[in-house]
C-alpha cells in the first residue's frame, strides 16, 4: 500500500494537484503517516501558501528529518514567505550545509539577499548584493532551471546606484558595464551611466550616453538638466542654456529650485547677470521662497561677482539674520567689507 501511495502522491505532484496530496494524505491513519509522507503533505500546503501550516507540519518530524536539506529547504522557503528573513536565511544555510548543490536553496537564498540589499544604506546594501550575486552564479553552474538573466541586471544596477553614493564612480561603472553587458539596455543603465561620467569629470563620453537616453525616448526635466548642466562644465554655457530651458518647459512644478540654482550659474557664465537676478527675485517675491538660503546665497555671490557690493552686503546680512554661520558666509563678509572701506 505505501508504494502505491508513494507512487499516487509523486503522480500528483508532477499534476501539481496539492489539495488532492493534501486530502489523500490527512485521510490517513496517524499510523500511516511516517516522515516522508508528512514531508509531502508540509511540501503541498506550502505550495498552497499554508506556511504556518507547514511549518507546523514540518516541526512535528523534526526529529528524524532535520538533518535533511529538503526539510530545511521547507523551513527556509515558508519562512521567507512569511517575512522572516533571518529565520529564512537559517534555515537556507542549514540546507546548503548539508548539500552545497542543492539548486532550490541556492536560488532562494540569492532572491533573499538580493531583497535584503534594498536599503538606505550603501555598503550594507553592497554586502547583501554580493552575497546575492555567490548565490546566483552557484545556481548558475547547476544546471539553473530559471532565468536569472533580469535578477544579475537588476543587482548590477543596484550595486552601481550603491557605488555612485559612496563615491566610488569607477566601481560603479564597471557594475553599469555588467549590465549591459548581460542585455540591459534600458533608459535607466545608460543615464545612470552617463550621471557616473559626468561625476567622473569624463563629459564628452557622460554626453553621449546622455544621447543615447533620448534615442530610447527618455525626455524629461532630469535628463535635460544633466545635459544642461554637464555643458556648462565644459564651458559651453549658450548650449548649456538652450537645454535648461528644455528642462524647465517639462519641469512638472512651477518652482524648481535645483533649475534656478543651475540655471543661474549658467547666466553667470554668460554675463547675464540681470536676467539671473530677475530670475531669483521673481522666486523670492513668493512667500513660501522669501528665505530660501540658497536663493538668497546665490544672489549674494552674483551681486558680488558684478561688484555691486552694498547689494551684495544686503543679502550677506539677512542670510546671518536667517541663520547661516558658515565658512562661505563669512569669507565673504571679509570680502564685501574689504571693497566697501576702499
Amino acid at each position: 500500500m505505501k508504494d502505491d501511495l508513494i507512487k499516487l502522491l509523486n503522480e500528483l505532484e508532477k499534476e501539481r494537484d496539492y489539495h488532492k496530496i493534501i486530502t489523500t494524505i490527512e485521510a490517513l491513519s496517524d499510523e500511516d503517516k511516517n516522515s516522508k509522507i508528512k514531508l509531502s503533505l508540509a511540501k503541498a500546503y506550502s505550495h498552497i501558501d499554508e506556511f504556518d501550516k507547514t511549518i507546523e507540519i514540518l516541526e512535528s518530524i523534526k526529529d528524524s528529518e532535520s538533518n535533511t536539506s529538503i526539510w530545511n529547504y521547507c523551513m527556509g522557503h515558508s519562512y521567507y514567505y512569511l517575512d522572516n528573513p533571518s529565520e529564512a536565511e537559517r534555515y537556507l544555510l542549514k540546507a546548503l550545509e548539508i548539500n552545497p548543490e542543492d539548486k532550490p536553496s541556492n536560488f532562494l537564498l540569492a532572491l533573499l539577499y538580493h531583497e535584503l540589499g534594498d536599503i538606505e544604506e550603501p555598503e550594507e546594501a553592497i554586502h547583501y548584493l554580493n552575497k546575492s550575486l555567490d548565490y546566483f552564479n552557484t545556481y548558475s553552474k547547476l544546471n539553473a532551471e530559471e532565468d536569472i538573466t533580469e535578477d544579475l541586471i537588476s543587482i548590477e544596477q543596484k550595486l552601481a546606484w550603491n557605488y555612485d553614493k559612496l563615491r566610488k564612480h569607477k566601481e560603479a561603472e564597471i557594475h553599469l558595464r555588467k549590465a549591459i553587458s548581460l542585455g540591459d539596455n534600458e533608459e535607466w543603465v545608460y543615464s545612470q551611466l552617463a550621471y557616473n561620467l559626468r561625476s567622473q569629470e569624463r563629459y564628452e563620453e557622460a554626453l553621449e550616453n546622455y544621447q543615447k537616453v533620448i534615442e530610447l525616448g527618455r525626455k524629461d526635466t532630469w535628463l535635460y538638466s544633466e545635459i544642461a548642466w554637464t555643458y556648462f562644465l565644459i564651458k559651453k554655457p549658450q548650449l548649456a542654456l538652450d537645454y535648461m530651458k528644455k528642462a524647465k518647459e517639462l519641469s512638472p512644478v512651477e518652482v524648481d529650485l535645483a533649475l534656478i540654482t543651475r540655471t543661474a550659474s549658467i547666466l553667470l557664465a554668460l554675463a547675464e547677470h540681470k536676467k539671473a537676478i530677475k530670475m531669483i527675485e521673481e522666486v523670492i517675491s513668493k512667500e513660501e521662497y522669501k528665505n530660501d538660503i540658497n536663493l538668497l546665497s546665490n544672489l549674494a555671490y552674483i551681486y558680488i561677482d558684478m561688484k555691486d557690493y552694498n547689494s551684495a552686503l544686503t543679502y550677506l546680512q539677512r542670510l546671518k539674520e536667517l541663520g547661516r554661520n558658515d565658512e562661505w558666509l563669512n569669507k565673504n563678509l571679509i570680502l564685501v567689507y574689504s571693497k566697501l572701506e576702499k
